[in-house]
C-alpha cells in the first residue's frame, strides 16, 4: 500500500481519536471539579499499584520514598490480589487493600464496588503509580483533596499533579516520576535489592512468562536443565495445570517440578533456591526482590526497560532485525501479533548454557 492510499484512512479516524479525547477529557474534568464539594479529612495517604507481579515489585522503591516523606500518616495500599502478598512483605506494617480483577468491567473500568472500597479508606491523598484506566476509573470519584499520579494523556485532568508515562531508561523511573512532582528525590537512587545469603545449591527453572512470544519454549529448558544437571542441582517450577501431561512426565523423569497454586506458594519456593532461570516474567522479578540471583532470557521486550538491577542478575537476548532498542517492546505488541518469534527461535541452548555456566561459576553465583 502507498503512503497516498493509507492518508485517507488516517483522517477518516483522526477526528474520532480527537473526540473521544475532548469527551474524556470533559468527564475527568468534572470529575476533578466535584471533589471541591466532598472532601476527606481523615489525614490517610493512599497509594494505587494495579500491576501484574513484575511491574509491581518496580514499584516498591517509589513506594519507600512516599512513606519516607509521609512518616506520619496511615498509609494504605490497593492492589491486585495476586501481588498483595509481594506488598505485603515488602511493607509488613501497611495496610494491603486487594480488588479483584472482577471488580473492574472489561478488566479496565472500576465498578461500583471497587470505588466503594476507596471510599471507605477515604485517603486525603493519593498517589496513583498505575498509569492506566484502571486506576484513572478508581480515582474519577474519589474525595481526595489531591490525587498525584502518571497514567495516559486522556486522563490527566483528573491529577492535581501530573506526569506523562515516560518510556526510558527503567519503568522504576516511571513510578519515581509521581515522587518528584512533589518531592524532591535524587537520581542516583539503587534500585539493586540487597542479596539473601543462602547455603542452598537450587538451581530453580520457571519455563513460562505473562504471553507466548516472551518464551523461550519448554523444549529448550528442558535440555538446558539435562546439561545443567551435571554440573548443579536442577529443579523445575510451573504453575499447576500449566503443562501438558507429556510435558510434566517428561520434566518429572529428570528433574523435581513443583508446581504452585498461589503467590504465597511461588514465593517459599523462590526463597529456598540459589538461583532462578526464567524469561522475562513476574517470576524473575520477585526472586530479584527477594535478593535470589536470576537469569533471565529477553525476547520481544527491552531489558534495558524492565531487567533486574545489579551484578546478581543477567540478561540475555538474540538480536534480530525487529528487537526493540530504544522503545520499550517489538513493533509487534511485545510480539502478540508476530508469527515468528525469530529472537526466541534463533537463540539455541549452547549458546544460553554457556554464558549462564559463565554466570554460575565465574561471577560465584554458585561455588
Amino acid at each position: 500500500m502507498s503512503q497516498f492510499e493509507i492518508l485517507p484512512v488516517v483522517e477518516k479516524y483522526y477526528p474520532v481519536k480527537l473526540l473521544v479525547k475532548i469527551i474524556t477529557w470533559s468527564i475527568c474534568k468534572t470529575a476533578k471539579c466535584g471533589r471541591v464539594f466532598v472532601k476527606s479529612n481523615n489525614g490517610q495517604l493512599c497509594v494505587i499499584v494495579l500491576h501484574k507481579i513484575g511491574d509491581s515489585v518496580f514499584t516498591i522503591h517509589a513506594i519507600k520514598k512516599i512513606i519516607e516523606f509521609h512518616p506520619a500518616e496511615i498509609i494504605s495500599i490497593i492492589c491486585f490480589p495476586e501481588t498483595k502478598p509481594i506488598y505485603q512483605i515488602a511493607f509488613p506494617k501497611l495496610t494491603i487493600v486487594a480488588i479483584s480483577h472482577t471488580h473492574f468491567w472489561e478488566a479496565r473500568i472500576a465498578t461500583k464496588y471497587a470505588r466503594k472500597i476507596l471510599q471507605e479508606i477515604n485517603p486525603e491523598i493519593i498517589y496513583d503509580l498505575t498509569g492506566a484506566i484502571t486506576s484513572a476509573s478508581l480515582v474519577a470519584t474519589s474525595a481526595a483533596k489531591k490525587i498525584i499520579g502518571t497514567n495516559l494523556q486522556y486522563f490527566k485532568a483528573l491529577y492535581d499533579n501530573y506526569t506523562p508515562l515516560r518510556k526510558l531508561p527503567h519503568l522504576i523511573d516511571i513510578y519515581m516520576d509521581v515522587v518528584r512532582l512533589v518531592h524532591p528525590v535524587e537520581n542516583n537512587i539503587n534500585y539493586e535489592f540487597p542479596l539473601k545469603p543462602t547455603d542452598s545449591d537450587k538451581v530453580l527453572i520457571h519455563p513460562h512468562a505473562g504471553w507466548a512470544a516472551k518464551e523461550w519454549g519448554i523444549e529448550k529448558y528442558i535440555e538446558l536443565g539435562k546439561r545443567l544437571s551435571t554440573q548443579f542441582n536442577v529443579e523445575f517450577i510451573v504453575e499447576v495445570n500449566s503443562l501438558s501431561m507429556e510435558r510434566r512426565e517428561e520434566i518429572q523423569e529428570r528433574f523435581k517440578l513443583t508446581e504452585t497454586k498461589s503467590v504465597e506458594e511461588l514465593i517459599e519456593t523462590i526463597k529456598s533456591c540459589a538461583v532462578l532461570i526464567g524469561n522475562d516474567s513476574g517470576p524473575i522479578h520477585i526472586a530479584s526482590f527477594l535478593g535470589i540471583p536470576t537469569f533471565a532470557i529477553y525476547g520481544p521486550t527491552n531489558p534495558k526497560y524492565c531487567k533486574p538491577f545489579g551484578k546478581h542478575h543477567e540478561v540475555i537476548r538474540r538480536e534480530v532485525s525487529c528487537s526493540p532498542v530504544e522503545e520499550n517492546y517489538c513493533f509487534t505488541d511485545a510480539g502478540r501479533k508476530c508469527f515468528q518469534y525469530d529472537c526466541m527461535n534463533l537463540l539455541n541452548v549452547e549458546i544460553v548454557y554457556r554464558k549462564l555456566v559463565n554466570f554460575l561459576v565465574n561471577k560465584s553465583v554458585l561455588e
